[in-house]
């Protein structure tokens, strides 16, 4: 939970000091505990009232820098290696955040290092900063403390990290290439029925050339366009302004939305893949840190942003809940390819559930870089097809009068 603080106090060199203070505490006491660790005296601290920090957080969410994945993977694998040398958690905390250049990160690790100092256990100071930390990585932490391997545990959850990043790179990748070409080969036809073919058949009606149909046609469509460019603009802002937002809160809209997505050929390959690969990736992992496998697709559901998908795992999981095996749960979801079932059919006869699915994440990782390496290759050729027919028409509509012109001139 984020709350804004209003403070003024006076830092050790004298200055006085005071603003705003956004800080996962509900209480003021715990934020002069916070601003007087440096051995600054705090004059007054105030919350700010909910719903102003609700429009704080509002304005400032898109303006601020948010933790990438790579720089939470730096932290934790730094983290683990201080640990492995011997230096204790606070001091290697200590030591990270004066090297963070992230401010989200810095500010997170800041309090982490905090309510460590205060008393709290490191996997209970992670758990209030979720937004910039899992909760896989959140369940690993608390693996790694109850066992004494945290510095183990913090490296699994490095790795963790930089593959699901990976992953999510290779997904937005693969769906910006095909997006970019079709909306630059728009915006070209769209330049030539707006621009050039009103020039040149204005003037083949200066000229009484009889146009030919096809001719007609290009014609209605330039007309169309520059009759309702702006009705058309209006509309498409009008609806992305609808959908964007019921997509995002609605949770019905959304999962209708995911659904039409998976019925799309290349964008249900790219999603399938992903989404495999992501589910078998965590899945292992919660796993390996001891989370029950009902639990573990419990967490899972919760932090899928696919609907269709979340769905599905909940179909397992109400499968795990009357008795059914795993293996004949995932197959009862009937979204996952028998690749997936029969591999953890083989984990969970054998006792080997984690390593199977290590195999299964590496195996769909593998198949998503292919694919976004093979995508190029496709569409390149698909476009230039695609373009060369709808320019070839276009260029015979406006030719086809020059050659009567020339007929008649003869």
């Amino acid at each position: 939970m984020i709350v804004y603080f209003r403070y003024k106090m006076i830092e050790r060199e004298g200055r006085i000091s005071s603003g705003l203070l956004r800080l996962p505490y509900d209480n003021e006491g715990s934020v002069v505990a916070y601003l007087e660790r440096d051995g600054n005296t705090v004059l007054y601290v105030k919350k700010v009232h909910r719903v102003f920090g609700y429009l704080l957080e509002l304005v400032t969410s898109g303006t601020r820098k948010r933790a990438s994945r790579k720089e939470i993977a730096e932290f934790l694998s730094n983290l683990s290696i201080m640990l492995k040398s011997g230096v204790p958690l606070v001091q290697g905390l200590k030591d990270l955040t004066e090297e963070i250049e992230n401010p989200a990160l810095s500010a997170a690790a800041e309090g982490i290092l905090f309510e460590i100092e205060a008393g709290s256990r490191f996997s209970e100071a992670v758990s209030h900063f979720d937004k910039i930390f899992s909760s896989t990585v959140l369940y690993l932490i608390r693996f790694g403390e109850e066992s004494g391997t945290l510095e183990y545990t913090l490296k699994d959850a490095a790795e963790h990290v930089k593959r699901i990043d990976e992953i999510i790179s290779d997904t937005k990748q693969a769906l910006l290439y095909p997006a970019f070409i079709f909306v630059t080969m728009g915006a070209a036809i769209f330049f030539w029925f707006s621009y050039v073919v009103p020039k040149i058949v204005g003037l083949f009606k200066e000229m009484d050339v009889v146009l030919p149909p096809l001719t007609l046609a290009l014609l209605m469509i330039s007309e169309f366009l520059q009759n309702y460019f702006g009705l058309l603009v209006g509309g498409l802002v009008m609806l992305v302004a609808i959908l964007v937002p019921a997509i995002r809160n609605h949770q019905p809209t959304r999962y209708r939305y995911h659904q039409f997505l998976l019925h799309l050929p290349l964008i249900k390959r790219i999603i399938s893949l992903s989404n495999n690969a992501y589910i078998s990736e965590y899945l292992r992992l919660l796993l390996n840190a001891g989370v029950d496998t009902f639990r573990s697709f419990d967490i899972l559901g919760a932090g899928i942003e696919n609907e269709v998908y979340r769905k599905k795992l909940h179909t397992i999981r109400d499968e795990l809940s009357n008795g059914i095996s795993v293996a004949n749960s995932f197959r009862a979801a009937e979204i996952f390819p028998p690749f997936i079932v029969r591999m953890v059919g083989i984990g969970e006869q054998s006792g080997t559930m984690p390593e199977q699915l290590g195999y299964v994440a590496e195996e769909y990782r593998s198949q998503l870089r292919l694919l976004v390496a093979t995508i190029g290759k496709v569409i390149e050729p698909v476009v230039l097809i695609v373009a060369g027919l709808m320019f070839a028409i276009i260029l015979g509509g406006i030719f086809l009068p020059i050659y009567d012109l020339i007929g008649k001139i003869s």
